[in-house]
């Protein structure tokens, strides 16, 4: 298996946190049709350096942690959704991390 962490700034646009509506509806519409075997999600709180500015920015964010057979539709997914949100809430970044795993559920 993969272990695969996606990390969702809530700051839009610098003005005001992601609405928990709004949240929901990408998890409903984005996250669970690409990953209907199951995700968590951890509330978090987080720093970055864009690579083009010096000022390190610090915002609530939201982690999500799918546990999933690494295959290439997988990795398209996890891609898309990182661009869906990216694309919806105006962000520059989110993050992901792969990793191996072993599990079973």
């Amino acid at each position: 298996m993969t272990i695969i962490q996606l990390f969702f700034g809530q700051d839009i646009g610098g003005k005001e946190a992601l609405s928990k509506h709004a949240w929901n509806a990408f998890l409903r519409d984005a996250v669970t049709p690409r990953f209907p075997d199951g995700f968590t999600v951890f509330d978090s709180y987080g720093q970055w350096r864009a690579p083009d500015a010096k000022k390190i920015g610090r915002e609530r964010s939201k982690m999500i942690e799918i546990a999933a057979v690494d295959t290439p539709e997988m990795r398209k997914n996890v891609e898309e959704l990182a661009s869906l949100y990216r694309a919806r809430f105006h962000q520059q970044s989110v993050g992901i991390v792969t990793m191996p795993g072993c599990g079973a559920f």
